[in-house]
């Protein structure tokens, strides 16, 4: 996982090993490489926790006593202090969890990742790709035509997106809450959330450019001369090619071109160049709630998009602030769970002034 926002590191030096502790189990998690001693890790980071939790309450000596069976008590787990200091270590690790999880291959080729403090704006200028006009000149004229090309300035505004959920209190007690599962969930979901929003601002962006920068189909012909106009609007700059890997599955030579890919095409699905074009494939993620029904992916199988290297990248991410919040839900609460809202200031725009190709399958 690529480390980008720390978290906001304390002077005390066990609530930051605390955080470390649940960050290191959840990357272990999300880069599927847990340890054969996952568990026990999980109930020490279980009992760290609590022992947080009761820190300068009057259950202390109860935690001290019984362990985590102390978390059997209502009382205990209702007390406010108890969840001020559980939601503390939640707000800090979803914090440095978010933008870690976010797309490698989109961000780093597509989307750009900028941190604004609270009630800022991100301001954009984006310059126009057109080039100046040469117009013939007849002797004795003073000047040609004035051709101004302004920057035009475009803004991204943060705004508040929730998750609503719960701790259960049982599986806490018992030792086998998956503590930093829970959060790495929290922002795997919030993930999926931008990358909707992205990939839909960019199908959207693309119907403005109108057909020079669309073609229909892969044959080497329409691959080629998409490929040209999408360098030569920027600059001539170097293009790849990003889609998933059912999208870039269909980028292959045939006919009089035909040439031997057998073990590369069976081991990885897709040529890593076509045309000497670089092919990236981007990681698919699930639609939230369509996982136990219509499993819905994200990202179409039946588009590719011609992307300029080393250009301004079109989708903008913005973070707001430098932490999430995570407050107390009293409406999802009971004696057996602890309702938590995780909110999280992000925005989201797409700003092309770089122009961007796609292929339609």
């Amino acid at each position: 996982m690529k480390k980008l926002f720390a978290y906001n590191r304390q002077e005390d030096e066990a609530f930051n090993s605390l955080v470390d502790c649940t960050l290191d189990l959840a990357r272990a998690s999300f880069e599927g490489k847990r340890a054969s001693d996952y568990n026990d890790k999980n109930r020490e980071l279980l009992e760290a926790f609590a022992k947080r939790a009761v820190e300068g309450t009057n259950y202390a000596a109860a935690y001290e006593q019984k362990g985590l069976a102390a978390f059997h008590s209502s009382m205990l787990h209702n007390n406010q202090t108890v969840r001020d200091n559980f939601n503390a270590v939640i707000s800090q690790v979803v914090t440095a969890l978010v933008p870690e999880v976010v797309n490698h291959d989109f961000e780093g080729y597509i989307a750009e990742i900028h941190q604004v403090g609270y009630g800022d704006t991100a301001r954009f200028i984006i310059e126009s790709n057109d080039l100046f006009k040469v117009n013939s000149k007849a002797e004795g004229i003073r000047r040609g035509v004035d051709q101004p090309m302004y920057d035009n300035e475009y803004t991204v505004h943060a705004h508040p997106v929730t998750i609503s959920t719960h701790i259960d209190w049982y599986p806490f007690a018992a030792g086998v809450f998956d503590m930093s599962n829970f959060m790495l969930k929290i922002a795997r979901s919030f993930e999926a959330y931008i990358f909707l929003k992205a990939i839909k601002g960019m199908a959207q962006a693309s119907t403005k450019f109108g057909a020079a920068y669309t073609a229909n189909g892969v044959t080497p012909q329409l691959w080629g001369t998409l490929k040209q106009r999408v360098s030569a609007a920027n600059g001539g700059m170097n293009v790849i090619a990003i889609g998933t890997e059912i999208a870039l599955s269909n980028c292959s030579l045939s006919g009089n071109y035909q040439v031997q890919i057998g073990e590369e095409m069976n081991k990885v699905g897709y040529l890593d160049q076509y045309l000497n074009t670089p092919l990236i494939a981007i990681k698919n993620v699930l639609v939230p709630g369509t996982t136990n029904g219509a499993a819905t992916l994200a990202l179409a199988d039946d588009i590719i998009y011609f992307i300029p290297v080393g250009g301004q990248r079109p989708v903008k991410i913005v973070f707001e602030g430098n932490e999430v919040a995570v407050s107390f839900n009293p409406a999802e609460s009971s004696d057996l769970r602890m309702g938590i809202d995780v909110t999280l200031r992000v925005g989201i725009g797409v700003i092309c002034g770089p122009k961007f190709g796609t292929i339609d399958l």
